[in-house]
């Protein structure tokens, strides 16, 4: 025999309350809001790095141009119009190569230690059918203050790309 039922109360029901969903959706919010930033971040950072890697390949790029044909190629950077261009100077006739940088990326030239800051809109690199290139520093940054430092050996012409070491004050 069953007992008496309380007609008064309610039959236990199973799921969630209104209450308790409200709380999970506020929590799912909150970690929305503080995630949201950080992945801007990383995507400018990888935007940086795209950037310095593409340009570390057109002045690898320009330079077996020149070890291969045996004549004198340059590589033209505008600082302004972020843009990249391989030019050989004797035949000024071909169609040079073009690379656009995206315009939150900012170029500026570094000068070699001991040397006054170079204030220059457009850089020219020398690449020698030899191999041997003008040293080159550039510093590409993006509007966050994330940069890197791009560097061109002049024996061998190698680029390397590394994050700038702060400076101590």
């Amino acid at each position: 025999m069953r007992p008496p039922r309380d007609h008064c109360s309610a039959p236990p029901r199973s799921g969630f309350s209104l209450m308790e969903l409200l709380l999970v959706l506020a929590l799912l919010t909150v970690l929305a809001a503080l995630t949201v930033p950080a992945m801007r971040g990383w995507q400018q950072r990888l935007t940086l790095e795209r950037a310095a890697t593409a340009l570390q390949h057109q002045i690898s790029e320009t330079r077996l141009r020149s070890i291969q044909s045996g004549e004198r190629w340059m590589l033209v950077l505008s600082l302004s119009e972020k843009t990249s261009l391989q030019i050989r100077p004797d035949r000024p006739l071909n169609q040079p190569e073009l690379l656009r940088l995206p315009q939150d990326i900012r170029l500026k030239p570094e000068p070699e230690k001991g040397q006054p800051p170079v204030d220059a809109q457009v850089l020219r690199i020398i690449f020698r059918p030899d191999g041997t290139c003008s040293a080159t520093a550039l510093r590409i940054s993006d509007t966050r203050g994330n940069s890197l430092s791009l560097s061109l050996d002049r024996l061998t012409g190698s680029v390397r790309i590394s994050t700038p070491e702060l400076s101590k004050a």
